[in-house]
């Protein structure tokens, strides 16, 4: 029996990371292409989460997300005639899948398997324990690479992503065993200048003999660094029948049809409750050996930096606060064993609208303990005049006025290492990192950030220890007040006696941000991290300041990861950081939403 069949190639507008938003679209695309009578929609490559996600991919949020969303999709495709495909991240055991499945009246049909990789994949995406079965909640889903699904005897294969551009394309090899109809080729390419005519050159050759649909993600994808390509294509036969960009695409063509059934699997899971879990997992139990590491992984990669570049002077902002006293730390032990003299280590506090007595008075303490000249610089006036120059009144204290002064320290900063051939050191910490507590081109940018990998409490861990064994009396009594001081930006205050900006009042205490971010990087989801937290701070907070301390918390790290990709060089230690080129990575322009939705939901 010959039947007409309308095939159809489409892509939308994502939103990174926003599940529910990317659901909601693929519902409606389903439903007009349903309504147009379309038998077979092809949807792009990991077209739930867009495919610019990076280290997200790996989060347990957005895998729980995208596992409700697939089988929300199924249950949606009840009364749908269509056959269409669905494209998300899987995880199974450890491993993180690149997966595409193919869905019609209310079943799951098959899965295909990416297993060819772009770079930056290699990271984050692997294969499949098995190549025949993956187990996707209570169901056993067969696996179809390099295969086919037959429905009413129409011959389907689908090839995922990269998989086209091995030496021998998926697609082929399902051609070379089968006589296979059609071929769906959802991607997630990147575009660069004549890729449109390599990917029809390309898609003319596959489609000798078959039918070939091709949709690549484009709109609303990460410009963080590519632009997606955003294409529609069909080929027959060796033809190109439709191509566009951004929009739909449709071919009817006439195929033999009849009937086939397909098998269904069930399981069932255990999740055993939570009775103890430790306050700070990233910290060792022997306080000396964290320590010890600590300097000897900063100070041989300071040492290394200045001896690749010819550098025998550093220049460090001296606050008198926790980061920069950790900073001058870790240079004073590198110009140990590199035998250099103090007098090329350049310090320079640098006063302002809302410095206190008690960070400047350790500041010079610090500087004198390491008996290392200190200068000042009171930078009130040049603030006073950009502000002027700018229009501002430089009464409001708003971010404009804070800011101003971190950048003119952070250009006094350059400027005097340009005259002095003096590298300049970044004070920065993971904690600030994670949050994008800092000024964006202002404390957020340096030479070399020697704290980038260390939290606050990590921070905090290793100077308790230097006071608990220093034999340098005054050092040991200005870090015991500098680990007392609050930690402020001291960007604005009420006087010079007292501070009033307390940057746990704003982004919420420093231990619960350092647990989030552990957790976080080590992917675990919102549900799970709060239920930690509830565990191993319940004598500290309650569950509502936990729960509000991890909203701003994800609010925070998503929306600053901007300030991230364009962080500057430094040492990792521990095995997850936020570094923009091996550490984790995000969309600057990824959706907090996701998270924060997940969130609201907590304790209902």
């Amino acid at each position: 029996m010959k039947k007409n069949l309308k095939l159809r190639a489409e892509n939308f507008k994502i939103k990174i990371g926003n599940i529910s938003y990317n659901k909601k679209k693929i519902k409606e695309t389903i439903k007009k292409a349903n309504d147009d009578l379309v038998n077979i929609l092809l949807l792009p490559e990991l077209c739930l989460t867009g495919a610019s996600l990076y280290d997200g991919f790996a989060n347990d949020d957005i895998l729980e997300e995208c596992l409700d969303a697939l089988f929300d999709l199924k249950n949606f495709s009840k009364n749908i005639d269509t056959l269409f495909s669905v494209g998300l991240p899987v995880k199974e055991g450890r491993k993180i899948i690149d997966m595409v499945f193919l869905l019609k009246e209310g079943d799951i049909i098959g899965g295909f398997f990416k297993d060819n990789f772009k770079d930056h994949e290699k990271y984050v995406f692997d294969t499949p324990e098995e190549d025949e079965f993956i187990k996707i909640k209570d169901e056993y889903v067969h696996l179809y690479n390099k295969s086919y699904i037959e429905i009413n005897d129409i011959k389907i294969a689908v090839s995922v992503g990269e998989n086209e551009e091995k030496d021998i394309p998926d697609s082929l090899i399902s051609k070379s065993k089968n006589n296979i109809d059609i071929i769906l080729n959802p991607s997630a390419k990147t575009r660069y200048i004549g890729s449109k005519k390599d990917i029809e050159d390309k898609i003319k050759f596959l489609s000798k003999d078959t039918i070939y649909l091709y949709s690549s993600t484009g709109l609303g994808e990460s410009s963080t660094d590519f632009v997606y390509e955003g294409l529609n294509i069909i080929g027959e036969n060796g033809k190109i029948k439709e191509s566009k960009r951004d929009e739909f695409v449709d071919l009817c063509s006439y195929f033999d049809i009849s009937q086939n059934t397909i098998e269904e699997f069930f399981d069932f899971k255990n999740k055993p409750s939570l009775s103890y879990w430790d306050k700070f997992p990233y910290l060792l139990d022997d306080k000396k050996i964290y320590v010890e590491d600590a300097f000897d992984i900063v100070t041989r990669a300071l040492i290394q930096r200045m001896e690749a570049i010819s550098c025998k002077k550093v220049i460090l902002g001296l606050s008198g606060g926790l980061d920069s006293t950790m900073a001058l730390l870790f240079i004073v032990k590198a110009f140990e064993k590199m035998n250099l003299p103090k007098e090329k280590i350049l310090l320079y506090t640098m006063p302002a609208f809302g410095t206190s007595k008690r960070t400047k008075s350790n500041a010079f303490k610090l500087a004198e303990a390491f008996e290392i000249k200190l200068n000042e610089i009171v930078i009130k006036d040049a603030v006073n005049i950009h502000l002027k120059d700018i229009g501002h009144d430089g009464k409001t204290q708003d971010i404009a006025y804070e800011n101003a002064q971190a950048r003119e320290r952070t250009q006094i900063l350059f400027d005097i290492g340009n005259m002095e051939n003096a590298l300049v050191i970044g004070t920065g910490d993971k904690s600030e990192i994670s949050q994008g507590f800092a000024t964006y081109n202002g404390d957020h940018m340096s030479s070399y950030a020697v704290n980038a990998s260390l939290t606050k409490t990590e921070l905090r861990y290793i100077v308790s220890y230097l006071v608990e064994n220093t034999k340098n009396q005054k050092l040991k009594e200005v870090l015991d007040d500098i680990l007392k001081t609050p930690i402020s930006p001291e960007l604005k205050n009420e006087n010079e006696e007292k501070i009033s900006q307390k940057t746990e009042d704003i982004i919420g205490p420093y231990e619960l941000i350092d647990f989030f971010t552990f957790e976080f990087l080590e992917n675990s989801s919102v549900e799970e991290i709060y239920e930690k937290a509830k565990v191993a701070f319940k004598d500290d907070y309650d569950k509502k300041t936990i729960k509000k301390w991890l909203k701003s918390f994800y609010k925070r790290l998503i929306t600053s990861q901007f300030k991230r990709s364009v962080s500057v060089d430094g040492p990792a230690l521990s095995q997850k950081s936020f570094s923009p080129r091996r550490g984790y990575l995000l969309a600057s322009d990824m959706s907090a939403e996701v998270f924060l939705e997940r969130i609201e939901k907590l304790d209902e």
